[in-house]
């Protein structure tokens, strides 16, 4: 089952995501949010994985597979 945020730590989220400086602080902050969001649901943790080894490839000038 995904995870549905409060406004609070969608707020939390909001804040940390903003005051990362790298592609390599916000990749690490985007991979923590999506654990988070995925919660148990295994699915939603392998497409969530997909989604960010794409924009990690992305980021380092590699194109997608």
């Amino acid at each position: 089952m995904t995870v549905q945020l409060t406004r609070g730590q969608v707020a939390r989220w909001d804040k940390r995501l903003a005051e990362t400086t790298t592609n390599k602080a916000r990749a690490t902050a985007l991979w923590d949010l999506a654990r988070l969001l995925a919660g148990d649901d295994d699915k939603a943790w392998a497409d969530l994985v997909l989604l960010l080894q794409g924009w990690t490839r992305e980021q380092q000038g590699r194109r997608p597979q």
